[in-house]
């Protein structure tokens, strides 16, 4: 079995790491990866977001399936490119890629639908959404840039001075590029946020263990919004009642409409809620495995990810197949970023890294290689440094350890990942 995986960040780390773990007879090529994945497969430099290069890849490596990680690739028109030679691709065309690429769409799309999620406007002039924010919705508010933005394009506002600000640098500074070209106007919700991934035929789900994500970048949840400074897995409020009512009320229902729409939703459906006082509502959805919460989420599984995924690429039914299996405990991921992020990260800087033990997993995110072969930071999210044990304690305590051992100047990370969950367990 041959895989192309496309992506160079660590939740590609992830995957490569899950499905060579299962199988060590795949032929693992990943495009371009990072100094990371090369340790563990071969690697090719490829733009992952040019649908032809990657056409040509996997036609010339006679490849069995093509993994697609990151959004921007989804966006482009790879899986569409790819299914039109007959290549299986594991994620969404671009057309039912937009549930991540056009919030504005979607939340139109979950209103229409009766799909639990906040009340929200679209607006793409300045003006028009700040009377929105001083008439129709008050402070505290969510302002949000509609398309892609990398993971950092929401932000929440707790007067109407930020609102005002908020929509100002999005629709006219375009601080998130033509992500911002219209931005909602949201309600907001209160309750803790909940990633739940699942694996889709468009039809059918296979849900997966829930997680949750720290966005802030200091502790007890202060600072500015990132793509993510950690996760950890299991949830204790994610019940398997919950679970069964995510899949019933949300997922099902949004597969039914996007479906409906003539845009059908293969591959890996990421739904970001919120628990409110009256149930789990969608924050947003994305097309493909989140980070860092698939840094977390994948060490804990111990069933086949490659069977459905495999199933899915080839146009198969996936209702009949056993559910995903989890091992016992804990898993914590840290993630190591650099100075500077996540407005101007500082890189190029060397790096130390120490040899850790089986039970810890160091993802490289941001690492690239210098000229004399020394390991060095080439991004905002340089490491999601993710600790298993057999209690959330010893886990959470593992992974703040290990990431603090990694050495380059100016490391940030958050020492307090789990910090709701260890409220919980006393």
């Amino acid at each position: 079995m041959k895989i192309l995986l496309l992506g160079s960040g660590g939740r590609e780390h992830a995957l490569a790491d899950a499905l060579l773990r299962e199988n060590t007879a795949v032929d693992l090529l990943a495009a371009p990866g990072n100094p990371g994945i090369a340790e563990i497969a071969r690697t090719v430099a490829l733009d992952a977001n040019d649908p032809r290069a990657v056409c040509a890849l996997a036609q010339q490596e006679a490849v069995d399936l093509v993994v697609v990680g990151p959004e921007a690739p989804l966006a482009a028109g790879v899986v569409d490119a790819l299914r039109d030679r007959r290549i299986p691709a594991f994620g969404p065309t671009a057309g039912a890629a937009e549930v991540e690429t056009s919030k504005a769409g979607t939340k139109a799309l979950m209103l229409a639908a009766g799909i639990p999620t906040a009340h929200a406007e679209t607006h793409r002039r300045a003006s028009e959404a700040k009377e929105a924010v001083r008439i129709r919705f008050g402070a505290p508010v969510v302002i949000k840039a509609s398309g892609l933005a990398a993971g950092k394009g929401v932000i929440v506002c707790h007067t109407l001075d930020e609102a005002y600000d908020a929509i100002d640098r999005i629709l006219d500074a375009r601080i998130f590029g033509e992500a911002g070209a219209e931005c909602l106007v949201e309600q907001f919700m209160t309750g803790e946020e909940l990633s739940l991934f699942a694996v889709t035929d468009g039809t059918d789900v296979l849900p997966m263990i829930a997680a949750q994500d720290h966005k802030r970048l200091l502790d007890g949840d202060d600072g500015p919004n990132t793509g993510g400074m950690g996760a950890y897995t299991p949830v204790s409020l994610s019940t398997p009642a919950l679970v069964d009512d995510v899949t019933e009320r949300i997922l099902l229902p949004t597969l039914h409409a996007l479906r409906k729409r003539g845009t059908p939703f293969t591959g890996l459906l990421y739904a970001g809620l919120m628990l409110t006082p009256e149930g789990p509502k969608v924050v947003e959805f994305n097309c493909r495995f989140g980070d860092p919460e698939t840094q977390a989420i994948l060490p804990m599984l111990t069933s086949s990810l490659l069977d459905p995924m495999l199933a899915v690429a080839r146009g198969a039914r996936i209702g009949s197949m056993p559910g995903f299996t989890w091992r016992a405990g804990a898993s914590v991921t840290t993630v190591v970023a650099s100075p500077g992020y996540p407005d101007k990260p500082l890189t190029g800087r060397p790096i130390e890294l120490p040899s850790f033990s089986d039970a810890v997993r160091v993802y490289h995110a941001g690492t690239s290689r210098a000229p004399g072969g020394q390991l060095q930071t080439s991004g905002g999210r340089v490491f999601a440094v993710t600790a298993l044990a057999d209690s959330f304690a010893a886990a959470q305590r593992a992974s703040r350890e290990a990431a603090a051992s990694i050495g380059f100047d100016g490391a940030l990370y958050r020492r307090d990942i789990g910090w709701r969950e260890a409220a919980r367990l006393g």
